[in-house]
């Protein structure tokens, strides 16, 4: 029963122990799932970042103005959606990168609005300049080296037509229309510089790199956390089964102990049940035990002497003070030791050295006594 009652905490810790595993082994697997799906909508989000910006391209004059306000919804839906996973995950490093990417993209809601808008207007301006061009074709005018340079870079970056019948104009002629055009143009084309150096500092790439980066280190860090948490699982698994082996490999030492000395303690039994005259009483001297040797010295039957009190083989010739001093030494717990003279069942008397033993119970109380006796009958006669 001992042994079960130690094995007992050790199957409780261990139990606990893989409980603790299993709970944890969720917990950081169910964070790699989270952690991988981030890591996809950041691919995603770069990705459409990217598309989007170059719909705004300033080296393109003209935008499809329909497609450019669909791309930007679409694009502003998924960084809400990308920053609610973020707030989410509950981390204090992708709630900081969150607010970061929600400063820029109230930034960029008003840089795309604006250049868009610009484009427009750019847009409407190279085809004003055109007309004016045009008109003056008509005219048979020619304009100056740099204005021709200046339309042909114009028409052919922009609006990617041909232009071989650009002519030279004289450029005293009258060309306000075309200049006050081409002066919008170079205004607006400052305007979309801006806008397109305030876009770069907005760009929200460097963020989603962040993420991307602390998705892969947190990712590591989980499984190097699952390794440790398998390893103390072993370590601690092999140093409770060694403790277990250990405990076990007592107590098979110590039920052979156990063995040797019940067998050991049978012999002496034997040994003394065929050598001594052998009772045992209760607490008030009632006789609960009596070997073969008892019987035949006394003459009495075992079943007239089991509840019967010692007194039954009691001779008159013993001074009382003998038994009192009997009790007063057993009662106490010390052995007594002396010489009694009995009275068989026939009425002859026969002398005993006598040694009575008080026996305790599990919790150190005396419930019985052992009383072992010698004959000494012809010893004491010849000594008369």
């Amino acid at each position: 029963m001992k042994k079960y009652l130690i094995l007992l905490p050790i199957t409780l810790v261990v139990l606990a122990f893989i409980a603790f595993f299993i709970n944890k082994n969720t917990e950081i697997h169910k964070a790699e799932k989270e952690l991988t799906h981030l890591k996809e909508l950041s691919y995603e989000l770069k990705q459409m970042f990217r598309e989007h910006t170059s719909l705004l391209d300033s080296s393109h004059q003209s935008i499809d103005v329909n497609e450019v306000t669909a791309s930007t919804k679409h694009l502003n839906y998924a960084i809400n959606n990308y920053l609610d996973t973020l707030n989410d995950l509950n981390y204090d490093r992708l709630f900081r990168i969150s607010k970061i990417i929600n400063e820029k993209k109230t930034n960029l809601s008003f840089i795309y609005e604006s250049i868009k808008k610009d484009k427009v207007m750019m847009n409407n301006s190279a085809i004003a300049s055109i007309k004016s061009y045009e008109k003056y074709m008509k005219d048979k005018r020619i304009v100056s080296s740099s204005d021709k340079n200046f339309m042909i870079y114009l028409f052919k970056s922009t609006l990617n037509r041909s232009y071989k019948n650009v002519v030279r104009l004289n450029s005293s002629q009258n060309v306000d229309d075309l200049n006050t055009n081409i002066k919008l143009l170079q205004t607006t084309q400052k305007k979309l510089l801006d806008l397109e150096k305030d876009l770069k500092k907005n760009d929200i790439t460097q963020e989603i790199n962040s993420v991307i980066l602390f998705a892969f280190q947190t990712s590591d860090e989980l499984r190097a956390e699952l390794d440790a948490i398998i390893f103390k699982l072993l370590v601690g698994s092999g140093v409770l089964l060694l403790f277990s082996l250990g405990i076990y490999a007592r107590e098979i030492n110590a039920l052979a102990e156990m063995k040797r000395l019940k067998s050991e303690l049978t012999e002496y039994v034997y040994a003394l049940d065929n050598s001594a005259i052998i009772s045992k009483t209760d607490l008030k001297g009632h006789i609960t035990f009596v070997n073969d040797k008892f019987c035949d010295i006394s003459g009495y039957e075992k079943e007239e002497l089991f509840g019967k009190s010692h007194n039954i083989v009691r001779h008159p010739d013993m001074d009382a003070k003998v038994f009192e001093e009997l009790w007063d030494s057993i009662k106490y717990g010390d052995i007594f030791q002396g010489t009694i003279k009995n009275l068989a069942k026939d009425g002859s008397a026969y002398y005993v050295e006598t040694t009575v033993i008080p026996l305790h119970d599990e919790n150190g109380k005396i419930d019985e006594y052992l009383s072992i006796r010698h004959d000494v009958t012809k010893f004491m006669e010849n000594a008369s």
